[in-house]
């Protein structure tokens, strides 16, 4: 990444704990070796940090410097955007709008909540951004918040953005909206660990369901909180089919992205179809879904789960927007 021209301005800052806004939680590190987490987790905390700095200067092509070349980025219910170029041109639309002349007044701040590492070169950051101030009138910006999930590879030596997944928070509202497809036309070929997912889903087994991730996965299904661990998924799980859950989950993987011999990045379209034989079509939910999954001892599983809103849902934030 060509950002190294950053760090020894960012340095200094960051040298100086008790002025830093960029906190991080240590007990969000993984079990990786104590020694990887020491050597490692000043490189992560300084580049949410040059992130930070970069977001505020309202710059395109700089802060789209911060993603791989393939990278994807998903926010809310906005349509996904593929590769570096693509998302340059996101930002350059967003800060440049005229319909959107305030958010070149906007601040943000992002807060490194967890991180852990996957792999030597890979690592998955949880973050809470919150942007707001002042106008060039001196009237105060609405305060937005919101959830993301970054996942992070090391490319030649610096950390870069390799996907990116803005949840809603907790506090916000999601109305989930049903369209009218057929079933049957999106379900294409999928991997053997996605069809056992999805025997175990339908199934309603949550014992099965739990056996498929990692004892330090962590999954968050639109507005839930995070939910830590196995334990914790499995109380999720068990819950969720407390209640009746009359339709069939059918995973449609999109896309399968490694990210090294033993970490891939998954994104799939869930689909919820209705289970009544006699029904052509009927109405069905769809979601955008993102797994991290790692190969442990020859065997798939997932690290992280993230389930986002459809395009054709709406996300009502906490202050009404």
């Amino acid at each position: 990444m060509s950002t190294n021209n950053i760090w020894p301005s960012m340095l200094k800052f960051v040298s100086n704990v008790t002025k830093a806004v960029i906190i991080i939680v240590t007990a969000g590190f993984s079990s990786m070796a104590v020694a990887q987490t020491v050597a490692d987790s000043a490189s992560v905390y300084e580049f949410v940090e040059a992130y930070q700095h970069t977001y505020n200067t309202h710059d395109p092509l700089a802060f789209a410097k911060f993603y791989t070349e393939d990278a994807d980025f998903l926010m809310f219910t906005l349509p996904e955007i593929h590769g570096r170029q693509a998302i340059e041109n996101f930002w350059r639309r967003y800060w440049q709008s005229d319909f959107n002349k305030q958010e070149l007044e906007r601040r943000g701040t992002f807060i490194l909540n967890s991180f852990r590492f996957l792999a030597n070169d890979v690592a998955i950051a949880n973050i809470e951004s919150i942007t707001g101030g002042k106008d060039s009138l001196g009237v105060e910006l609405q305060t937005r918040k919101a959830r993301g999930t970054w996942v992070l590879h090391r490319q030649s030596g610096d950390w870069l953005i390799s996907a990116i997944r803005g949840m809603p928070t907790e506090e916000d509202s999601v109305v989930l909206t049903a369209s009218l497809k057929t079933a049957e036309s999106l379900r294409p070929r999928i991997r053997a660990f996605v069809r056992a997912y999805e025997g175990a889903f339908n199934a309603h087994d949550p014992a099965a369901l739990t056996a498929l991730y990692t004892d330090d996965a962590d999954i968050v299904v639109r507005n839930s909180p995070v939910i830590h661990d196995r334990q914790g998924i499995l109380n999720w799980w068990r819950t969720y089919f407390s209640e009746p859950r009359p339709y069939r989950f059918i995973p449609i993987v999109d896309e399968i992205r490694m990210m090294s011999p033993d970490v891939a990045l998954i994104n799939f379209t869930a689909t919820g179809a209705s289970q009544q034989p006699d029904a052509e079509q009927s109405p069905v939910r769809y979601a955008r879904a993102t797994w991290v999954v790692v190969r442990k001892e020859g065997k798939w599983l997932i690290a992280a789960l993230r389930v986002l809103p459809s395009e054709d849902d709406r996300v009502i934030r906490r202050n009404g927007n």
